[in-house]
């Protein structure tokens, strides 16, 4: 297959297959002293396997007092080194060149205290930061030349010096984070005096062979931040100091869509800036910012807008990814659909986790092996847990039946891609499409299976997924002709007035809202708790709010519906005082119940064993019904 994609190129010396980068991405597996633990290496080493060309392994630190928010990886000291090595060479031994990203977290710390070239805080909540002094900058000088010094101790053959996203190397950087009246602020010239002592400091210890790649934000994209034409000089000066490549991201903290982007964010967003900065420097440039389509990230190349593409949350998704593109398999490439649910899980200190990859954090101890014996499997539902649980079986030698009452297969996958800025799950629904296609799984739909029916199917076990039904508390007035449940006004089965009260702002009732905006309605929203956003990623909560106060969404937290009526939704807040909220139509969004079809199945006479998967078992995510599917017909 002729891609540019699968071209090898020269980086810094090295020689690299192909032009596929797994880019650093921390996902809270080391142990907790920040050693490297099987999961470490054993989540590496699949994508490996896969054939990308560069992978930089995450975000490691330098400073044993200033950490992240979990478990992360450490290289301050010299007995990080055997497991660092350990690493290196199992990824080594498929062809893969391998590096490692070096960071220290400046004032974007949790877990030890802040430091900073000003004492300017990340957020206006957050603390104010120790300023480094002269001798204190020379030491993390000195911590990250020695943290260079034990990658290459441990076999990386390059390291990754991270000037981004706001962290320490960035807010020296940064006219925003760097208010310093010393030689190390003021002039970019001076902003740029710290990381140029740390990569001549590389230089003068290690030697002038070893590469050395730097992550920078093309732009921080806030006001008084870094622009792209700060960038495009930081890149040449950084050029001229020896730095052999350049991976351009974007965004600090006050701007993480553009560093971790949500499904909002379009494809190859960032590309233009790669674009920029290339045309600027000699040295390879890497583009990141959601490249995980193949077609975008050619066409990036193509273009000549990068050397490189990094697919970050692609491999994440689908550790294969990159075998898939050399064998011309794209549709059967897990599409990663930017719901940022493992950064989320990383960012409250917990293991990664993968809406779409059940596999993520169990490489090699999750594993999908042929049956022992083949069974007939009818599943009952074609939601996201009835299509994985297909399909897995299918794959693994089952005979699958799959019966849907509804006239299509995707369940409330179509519900959650309804709204304007979730589209991108129709991505992993046609996957999941494709992969019943693939497998010729016998689909039936339209079919309400008798316990005759289903027993004359003759299986040998039976799994329910049958999903849930909306919740509808029996608030007064809510029988009434204006009042409708959410997933109606997603699916667009009803029409609403001008003025819409939705009751309920958890995820399906943001959904609603910001479909309701996007058509011109006046929307106020009711909760219950203190917040709206109830159960979303936390990047893309902070964004919906303030879409909600920019389209003039009425927000009513901590407020009880008390009763419905003709036009008008009558609720009461915290003290109890009574608000009336004039409106057409009224939109309930109160969650879900699991579904009891098929309840016969949970007899202690019906003769065959049963299983439960999704919402019908237990409330939840994609995310929980993708792995419940999967697990079970991993054992069946």
């Amino acid at each position: 297959m002729n891609m540019k994609l699968l071209e090898p190129i020269e980086v810094g010396g090295l020689h690299v297959k192909n032009r596929i980068v797994m880019p650093p991405m921390g996902m809270g597996y080391a142990h907790e002293d920040g050693t490297v633990s099987d999961r470490v290496i054993n989540y590496y080493v699949r994508r490996a396997q896969s054939g990308v060309g560069m992978i930089v392994v995450e975000n490691c630190i330098v400073d044993p007092n200033v950490l992240g928010v979990g478990p992360e990886l450490r290289i301050h000291d010299d007995h990080y080194i055997e497991g660092l090595a350990r690493l290196a060479r199992e990824i080594k031994k498929y062809g893969v060149v391998v590096g490692i990203q070096l960071n220290h977290m400046g004032r974007q710390t949790t877990l030890g205290t802040p430091v900073a070239p000003s004492p300017i805080p990340v957020s206006p909540k957050g603390p104010i930061p120790k300023v480094l002094s002269v001798d204190e900058i020379q030491d993390v000088v000195r911590e990250f030349v020695a943290g260079a010094w034990r990658a290459r101790e441990a076999g990386f053959d390059f390291v990754e010096i991270h000037g981004a996203h706001g962290y320490l190397v960035c807010e020296f950087m940064s006219p925003i984070s760097n208010q310093r009246e010393d030689e190390y602020g003021g002039s970019l010239g001076n902003r740029m005096r710290f990381p140029l002592e740390i990569i001549y400091g590389i230089r003068e210890t290690i030697g002038e062979d070893f590469p050395i790649q730097f992550r920078l934000s093309g732009s921080e994209y806030v006001p008084g931040g870094l622009t792209l034409d700060d960038a495009v000089e930081i890149a040449r000066i950084l050029e001229r100091a020896g730095v052999t490549s350049l991976s351009v991201s974007a965004g600090n903290w006050q701007t993480l869509h553009y560093i971790m982007a949500p499904m909002f964010m379009p494809k190859g967003y960032l590309a233009n800036d790669a674009a920029r900065i290339k045309s600027a420097v000699n040295i390879p440039v890497i583009a990141v910012g959601r490249l995980n389509d193949v077609e975008v990230a050619e066409r990036v190349l193509r273009e000549g807008k990068a050397d490189m593409i990094a697919v970050g949350r692609g491999l994440i998704a689908d550790p294969e990814w990159a075998q898939k593109v050399r064998e011309n398999r794209i549709k059967d490439i897990r599409p990663c659909i930017a719901c940022n649910y493992c950064v989320d899980f990383v960012s409250r200190a917990l293991e990664a986790k993968c809406t779409v990859n059940a596999e993520l954090g169990e490489e090699f101890t999750f594993e999908i092996l042929p049956a022992l014996k083949r069974k007939r499997v009818v599943i009952v539902g074609g939601g996201p847990a009835g299509l994985e649980t297909a399909w897995v079986a299918a794959h693994r030698g089952h005979e699958v039946l799959l019966f849907e009452k509804d006239n299509r297969l995707g369940g409330k996958l179509h519900v959650s891609a309804a709204a304007p800025s979730k589209k991108e799950i129709n991505r992993f629904t046609e996957y999941l499409l494709h992969q019943i296609a693939k497998y010729h799984i016998k689909v039936e739909m339209g079919v309400n299976l008798t316990q005759d029916e289903l027993l004359g199917l003759e299986p040998d076990v039976v799994v329910l997924a049958t999903g849930s039904v909306p919740v509808v508390p029996p608030i007064p007035g809510h029988d009434q002709p204006h009042v409708h449940i959410a997933e109606d006004i997603l699916l667009r089965r009803v029409a609403v007035g001008r003025q819409v009260v939705v009751v309920g702002g958890g995820g399906t009732g943001c959904d609603v809202v910001e479909q309701l905006i996007h058509d011109g309605h006046q929307v106020t929203i009711i909760e219950l708790l203190s917040h709206i956003g109830r159960g979303l990623e936390a990047i893309t909560r902070r964004w919906l709010y303030y879409e909600f106060r920019k389209a003039g969404v009425n927000i009513l937290t901590k407020h009880k519906v008390m009763r419905v009526k003709e036009t008008a939704v009558v609720a009461t807040d915290k003290h109890g005082h009574e608000r009336h909220i004039h409106c057409d139509s009224v939109v309930l969004a109160m969650g879900y119940r699991p579904s009891d079809d098929l309840a016969f199945c949970e007899e202690e006479t019906f003769p065959v064993k049963v299983y439960r998967v999704g919402d019908c078992a237990r409330i939840g995510t994609i995310l929980d019904a993708v792995s419940q599917g999967a697990h079970l017909a991993a054992k069946l």
